[in-house]
């Protein structure tokens, strides 16, 4: 794939703009959204690893924040913090994967393997931001 085609598709003013902050803001939202199946609600292991689940996904859509803020001073920690929310993104798709290891209820483990996927093309996004404003604003 080539990075260099890669295009703003709208005028971009604030963080509220960029379509890897709404894309992963509402993948947050989706996940506090998942209900556990019953059969599970008690299963303080599994209540724990969702709940964790949960929790790390809001550091990505605060880590784009701030990487947009930090961009205008200091690109490099700017990008450091696009890799770190890369990094998250990680995390967050080995639990998933655990956790869809563990229930064995087919409409929870579909839909998060939908949210599952949807985060890994999102990963990639957040990396085509980072070596996009490399090349606009490293110039500098």
């Amino acid at each position: 794939m080539d990075y260099r085609k890669y295009r703003v598709r709208t005028p971009v003013k604030t963080f509220r703009d960029l379509e890897v902050y709404q894309v992963t803001t509402n993948l947050s939202a989706e996940l506090f959204n998942l209900k556990m199946p019953n059969k599970y609600k008690r299963n303080k292991n599994v209540a724990e690893e969702m709940n964790n689940l949960r929790e790390a996904s809001k550091m990505v859509p605060r880590l784009i924040v701030e990487s947009y803020s930090d961009k205008f001073s200091d690109l490099d920690l700017a990008s450091q913090k696009l890799e770190k929310a890369a990094a998250v993104v990680n995390i967050l798709v080995g639990k998933m994967d655990f956790i869809n290891a563990i229930v064995d209820d087919a409409d929870f483990r579909a839909n998060l393997a939908e949210i599952l996927n949807r985060y890994q093309r999102n990963k990639m996004r957040i990396i085509n931001l980072k070596r996009a404003w490399n090349r606009v604003w490293g110039k500098r």
